[in-house]
Order: C-alpha cells, then structure tokens, then sequence
C-alpha cells in the first residue's frame, strides 16, 4: 500500500461493478451463515452506509487473489471503493466480515486525513495492544509490509480488534468532512 492522498469533498456517483457488501451478507445469511457475537450485519450496514455516504463505494468480489480478505482503492480521481473478498471471506462469518470492513474503513479514515487515522500520541500504545492483543499482526507488519507502510497497517489491524461502536465512531469523527449534513 501507498501513503493515501487527500481525499477531493466532491464526488461523481459511480455505477457499481458488483453486489454491495450488505446484500452479499444478507444471501450468504439466507443460505445458513450463522451471526457472530462481537459485531452485527445492523454494525456492518452501519458502517457501509457510513462509507458509501463518504462517498466510498462498497463492493463483494468473487475474484480477489488468494491472499487478500478484502482491500481498498482510491486513486484520486476515479477509483475509490473497499472491495470484500468472498472468494476468501465467508460472507456466512459476520465477525470475519466486521474484521476486513473494519481494517479496510481505516485505509478511507486515512485517505480522509490524507495521512494517519490514530493520533501520534496513540501510537506507541496502538502497538504495545497490537503485540499483546494480536501478536500474530504485530509480526506479520515487520515481516510483510514495508517500513513506510508499517504504521498505516498498524493502523488498521489495531481497529479490528476494536468494538464496532469504536470503529464507527472513529470513522464519523475522520471523515467528517465528507459525510453529508445531518440534522
């Protein structure tokens, strides 16, 4: 990943390329997934609607490389969609859903800083829950992403393990600037 660029505050509406994230969770509930005890399809739905209100488009793909649960692209111009990975996310797991949605809404609060989501002051302590909480992340960051891009991911692997109350919070407050009025 790259360090994200401002986000522009206008934005033309896009057609969508495939099943918004929300749908694909509603089939794959028709279809047995059981429902997780940390987070909700209400948290998810809250979230996704947050983020397309941001202007953000939100996407399932059943053709994500191996390696990747989910991801997200802003180019600045045209491209700026979180892309769900059903190809290798059971839709059916609303925890392991919450946990890309709430990975990947950190890469849009950063692109709506054009910078960090946690504060400079927070991130000392961002690391010490990340190798306490979730070792397993604390050393996929030294090991598969560049120094420059380390922070950013710590960024985002420390929002997963925060309560869905949090992380929608947190992205209200970052992207604020690009969510419309409301009374």
């Amino acid at each position: 990943m790259h360090r994200p660029q401002p986000r522009p505050p206008q934005r033309q509406p896009r057609r969508p390329l495939a099943l918004p994230i929300l749908a694909g969770l509603l089939l794959a509930a028709l279809a047995g997934g059981a429902p997780a005890q940390a987070a909700s399809l209400a948290d998810i739905k809250q979230l996704e609607d947050l983020i397309n209100a941001s202007g953000t488009e939100t996407l399932v793909s059943v053709t994500c490389p191996p390696d990747h649960a989910g991801y997200y692209e802003h180019d600045g111009q045209r491209i700026d969609r979180l892309v769900l990975c059903s190809n290798n996310v059971d839709l059916g797991d609303v925890e392991a859903v919450w946990e890309v949605m709430a990975h990947e809404s950190t890469h849009i609060m950063q692109a709506c800083t054009g910078s960090s989501a946690i504060a400079d002051a927070l991130m000392p302590r961002t690391y010490r829950e990340l190798q306490t909480m979730a070792p397993h992340y604390a050393k996929l960051l030294g090991e598969s992403y560049r120094s420059a891009d380390q922070r950013l991911e710590a960024e985002a692997f420390w929002m997963e393990l925060q309560k869905p109350d949090e992380v929608i919070a947190r992205f209200r407050q970052t992207c604020r600037a690009f969510l419309p009025n409301r009374p």
